[in-house]
């Protein structure tokens, strides 16, 4: 029984948290044709909104003494004060400074997400700990992961 304390083990957590924002995929070096036959609806002229699904995975050691990867009251803040508050009920367009000059596509977001995430936890974490994963669920059918590759 010791050595499920003793052995280091690798383990991956996630948490979900969920945010609403509205964008449209428009590409201002092409014309309004272009972007209607490249984005379709999306590029509709007020844009469109989502409820994204936003899952985080953190990886690592499982810490000793607390039995932890890492503590996901901890993340949940962390992911309140990161993500909620930058994004929810916010035209990506328009209101997030990240994604000026970028087409706020949900991949581009999730890269966003990354940096942003990365960036936090490297000032708040031991080696152990890091980023494994984002995922987000743009629609119940279409998503979009990034490991930081």
């Amino acid at each position: 029984m010791n050595d499920i304390v003793e052995k280091p083990r690798k383990i991956y957590v996630t948490r979900q948290i969920e945010f609403n924002a509205a964008h449209r995929l428009f590409n201002p070096e092409l014309s309004d044709e272009e972007n209607q036959q490249l984005y379709g609806k999306c590029s509709g002229k007020y844009g469109h909104g989502h409820n994204y699904l936003l899952e985080i995975t953190l990886s690592g050691i499982i810490d000793r003494k607390t039995g932890y990867l890492f503590d996901l009251k901890e993340l949940k803040k962390i992911l309140e004060e990161e993500i909620v508050a930058r994004f929810d009920h916010r035209h990506l367009n328009h209101e997030v400074n990240e994604l000026a000059g970028h087409v706020p596509t949900t991949e581009i977001l999730a890269v966003i997400v990354w940096e942003i995430l990365d960036s936090r936890l490297k000032t708040i974490t031991k080696q152990e700990v890091s980023l494994h994963e984002v995922i987000i669920h743009e629609t119940g059918k279409n998503s979009v992961t990034y490991r930081g590759e």
